[in-house]
């Protein structure tokens, strides 16, 4: 009989646990993805593809890309299928966008991908489309995506520590990297910025299929690209860099989370059409990488999840996870912050990032005069 008590206690705990804990639930989404492939912005005197009549134009999207956002689009929907309602109503959703053409068509390619119309919602049977807005703000004004708002004390610490000694050692360690670059391509390729340009084009070229020219190997595409790398992280160098961009995004991430939960907010998702910068710019300020080069159709989401007793309401808890695929179509990889596991509680996660955390961009863009 002493065995069936303690069973019987085993059991009861086990209900008990269940039913104080309940299951935990997706309260919120935000997935950051970079536009989908694009053709070059610009080029070099000495590119056999100068004159290549790019569909749409020089920066634009190309076909594949915008294939590329409507998989993404469909992608998102499958994977959280539980979470995501059928029919689109607009106060489910709210998309952003860079300023960019590219990031404002692939927000629409996305959300056709993610939404496509289905019983009442469907307008024309022979076109399974439906609308939906997509806001976005000057790229004066955004400093949750472009982040490229006007800032006086980080564009005087951008030009400081760009003649650093760790920075002057890095360029002139690439220094016959780029007298060769110079030679080949006919431009004047003086750091590490100018590389990264040079690659971009070759690189989306190559995707192409295009015949590279006879100058470029595979061993020097390499360097090129762990340069290019270099060069976006370059743009949070320091702690304070960090904060004044991905900062921003994680603030204001954070506050709507917090509306979530106190029901101020019932926006179940929010997607931001953004660039390679955005990502790179969120993750250096989590400090989850070093360097990271973006693939098109890049993928980081912020999962944020509730788990509410049953029995009386007892307890409650919130935390989120994080997930990042480098190319649309990639398995999603998991991470955490440090000092906090996978599940990462939501106040943990704010506390532990309160130095990155920015309360007024003005204020933080103060120059300091030199007494």
């Amino acid at each position: 009989m002493e065995w069936c008590k303690h069973y019987l206690k085993c059991i009861f705990y086990y209900i008990l646990l269940h039913q104080v804990t309940g299951e935990s639930m997706i309260q919120q989404l935000h997935v950051i993805f970079r536009h989908g492939e694009r053709a070059p912005t610009d080029t070099f005197p000495s590119d056999p593809y100068i004159n290549y009549s790019w569909s749409g134009g020089w920066g634009q999207l190309t076909n594949n890309g915008k294939l590329q956002m409507y998989d993404l689009g469909k992608l998102i929907r499958t994977e959280y299928k539980n979470f995501i309602p059928d029919l689109f109503w607009h106060k489910d959703v709210n998309i952003t966008s860079s300023y960019s053409e590219r990031c404002r068509m692939s927000g629409q390619l996305f959300m056709s991908g993610l939404y496509p119309p289905v019983g009442s919602q469907i307008w024309n049977q022979e076109f399974l489309w439906q609308p939906v807005a997509v806001r976005y703000l000057p790229r004066s004004e955004d400093t949750n995506i472009v982040m490229k708002v006007a800032c006086a004390k980080y564009d005087a610490m951008f030009k400081e520590l760009r003649q650093s000694p760790a920075i002057l050692a890095l360029e002139s360690k690439h220094e016959e990297l780029k007298k060769y670059l110079t030679k080949h391509t006919g431009s004047n390729v003086t750091n590490m910025e100018n590389v990264e340009s040079i690659y971009n084009t070759l690189e989306i070229e190559r995707l192409h299929n295009f015949t590279r020219p006879s100058w470029v190997n595979d061993t020097m595409l390499a360097t090129m690209g762990e340069l290019a790398a270099r060069n976006l992280a370059f743009y949070s160098e320091v702690p304070y860099m960090k904060k004044v961009k991905g900062g921003m995004f994680l603030n204001n991430m954070i506050k709507t989370m917090e509306n979530s939960l106190n029901k101020t907010d019932v926006t179940k998702l929010y997607l931001y059409a953004a660039h390679d910068l955005t990502i790179v710019h969120i993750l250096r300020s989590l400090n989850l990488i070093e360097t990271l080069k973006p693939g098109f159709g890049a993928t980081l989401i912020f999962e944020l999840y509730a788990i509410s007793s049953i029995l009386l309401k007892l307890f409650k808890s919130i935390y989120f996870q994080i997930t990042y695929r480098n190319f649309w179509k990639d398995t999603p990889k998991e991470y955490h912050i440090s000092q906090c596991e996978l599940s990462c509680p939501l106040q943990k996660f704010k506390s532990l990032l309160s130095d990155m955390l920015p309360t007024d961009y003005t204020k933080e863009c103060v120059l300091e005069q030199a007494s």
